[in-house]
């Protein structure tokens, strides 16, 4: 029985500890994209707070995942919106200066949730986001004869995506 208060106490305190983490990362996460928006110029600058962002974000869901603490249902959302600015970074052309390295990196990690789909792969994903789509949400109110448009996408692979999009449409 005299463990039991030990044990309770050190719960609460690890159960504290997480929450202290889960919100000096949401703050993290908050003040990056709120100085990334902020900005006027998208430079390097507004990517490497954007990095903060990401690096923070990635903090939470991993917390997320290894405690069942906090739910936080509106992690997902805050990742589309982070990416979506990140696109709009990309096509104002923030990162037209980055080496081929740092330039992949950024569009595998911005572009990720597209390949969600099934039919796209990452060179897809990489595509559709330098061409201005985010997220699936965007791909999808798009519609079937705008994927004309994506440079770079062949025709096995747009079929591909036509496919994945009406199959997804007609599941709903």
């Amino acid at each position: 029985m005299h463990d039991d208060p030990t044990r309770e106490l050190a719960e609460r305190e690890l159960r504290h500890a997480i929450a202290l983490e889960y919100r000096e990362q949401a703050r993290r996460a908050r003040r990056a994209l709120l100085r990334v928006m902020a900005t006027d110029t998208h430079d390097r600058e507004a990517l490497a707070e954007l990095e903060i962002a990401d690096q923070a974000l990635a903090e939470l869901a991993s917390l997320a995942s290894r405690h069942d603490l906090v739910a936080l249902p509106m992690l997902p959302a805050i990742r589309r919106g982070a990416d979506r600015l990140a696109c709009q970074l990309y096509q104002d052309g923030a990162c037209d200066d980055l080496d081929e390295d740092a330039h992949e990196a950024f569009l595998n990690r911005h572009a990720r949730s597209l390949t969600e789909l099934d039919g796209i792969g990452p060179v897809t994903a990489r595509r559709l986001f330098a061409h201005g789509i985010a997220d699936l949400e965007q791909l999808r109110a798009l519609g079937p004869d705008a994927l004309d448009e994506v440079t770079g996408l062949g025709g096995a692979t747009l079929a591909r995506l036509r496919e994945s999009l009406a199959a997804e449409a007609k599941a709903k």
